[in-house]
């Protein structure tokens, strides 16, 4: 049985990790991870659809967060630099499928989904250069995951409000969801080369 001062010591050190890890997950999308932001961009710039927007967000979600405590327990891992190029490829890919469809492709979903495993991993990499005390690795995990989240919904919220006045137009694709898509894909692959050779 855990005794009341013990109790009360592990209540005040996850009370104190939680908004912390929170807060470094959060920075970690919002904004510090330019290139995580650019992934959830291209998804957004798809279609105008919103449930083909949550279906995306979702499997990356769970992709992300699946290898995130994976890599962590150490029972998945691979080299930074190759998931650093993974992570700039899926970039390209999904922005640069925006430029010939405005639907979710069959193969659309499991390429996100394939891309959460991927990113998740980087996730990994940052919070392992934060963890200072392993004690603190569940709170400290569910909240740096949940600050991701809360990143990735601001990307989403700000996006819909930049081209709110616009999205109805018959023109918002061509004029800003393909040029966005295009300019998305081109910073994926430089990233995919620069990472590669550097």
């Amino acid at each position: 049985m855990i005794r009341p001062a013990l109790a009360l010591l592990i209540l005040t050190t996850a009370t104190a990790v939680v908004p912390e890890y929170f807060v470094i997950g959060f920075t970690h999308i919002l904004p510090g991870g330019l290139d995580h932001i650019l992934f959830i961009l291209g998804l957004f710039f798809l279609t105008k659809n919103a449930g083909a927007l949550l279906l995306q967000m979702t499997l990356f979600t769970l992709a992300h967060s699946l290898t995130l405590g994976l890599s962590l327990y150490g029972i998945v891992h691979a080299p930074t630099v190759l998931v650093e190029v993974a992570i700039a490829l899926s970039i390209a890919f999904v922005a640069g499928e925006n430029l010939f469809s405005d639907k979710l492709s069959r193969w659309r979903p499991w390429v996100v989904f394939g891309s959460g495993l991927i990113h998740g991993m980087g996730f990994a990499h940052s919070f392992e250069e934060t963890l200072v005390d392993s004690g603190d690795f569940l709170p400290a995990l569910f909240s740096f995951n949940m600050g991701i989240e809360f990143g990735q919904l601001a990307v989403v919220g700000i996006a819909s409000a930049a081209v709110a006045l616009w999205w109805k137009r018959d023109w918002y694709r061509t004029v800003i969801a393909r040029p966005a898509s295009l300019m998305i894909a081109s910073a994926g692959l430089y990233w995919a080369v620069e990472r590669s050779i550097g």
